[in-house]
């Protein structure tokens, strides 16, 4: 019998304790130009560190790539082959849309703008693929309310 290695449910909680702060944190910094620490959030007195920016930067990128993989990789509460279906499918899709979309900025970005979006796609497989993949369990919990 093929065994899926799943991570038990109370990982789901886990990761999104981890994900959305450090998401968050994320998208101030790529506000900010990807410069570490966003410089609007410290007062002008406390003076910015090499080091803090790069403790900053690697704990944005571990926080969400860590998050999303608690999120996406552990169980449901009732896991069937019907939810291993939908995790397929949300993976596929997240690769499909990925690979779409760096071919397309590989042919319109050149220089920095394109170093910036690979920066942000480091962390765009694993996002798609949890927000897909929410949204088809969403989704398929709703027709099951339907049915009810």
């Amino acid at each position: 019998m093929d065994k899926t290695l799943l991570l038990p449910y109370s990982f789901k909680k886990i990761g999104w304790v981890l994900f959305i702060p450090t998401a968050l944190l994320g998208l101030l910094m790529a506000i900010d130009g990807f410069n570490g620490f966003p410089s609007f959030l410290l007062p002008e007195a406390v003076a910015r560190g090499e080091l803090l920016d790069h403790l900053c930067n690697n704990i944005v990128l571990f926080g969400i790539l860590l998050g999303v993989l608690f999120i996406t990789c552990s169980r449901e509460r009732i896991e069937d082959e019907y939810i291993g279906r939908i995790r397929l499918n949300a993976l596929l899709a997240a690769l499909y849309a990925t690979f779409g979309l760096t071919l397309t900025t590989a042919l319109v970005l050149y220089d920095f703008e394109f170093l910036y979006f690979m920066i942000f796609n480091l962390c765009l497989l694993p996002v798609l693929f949890l927000i897909i993949e929410q949204l088809l369990l969403w989704r398929f919990r709703q027709e099951g309310r339907h049915e009810e």
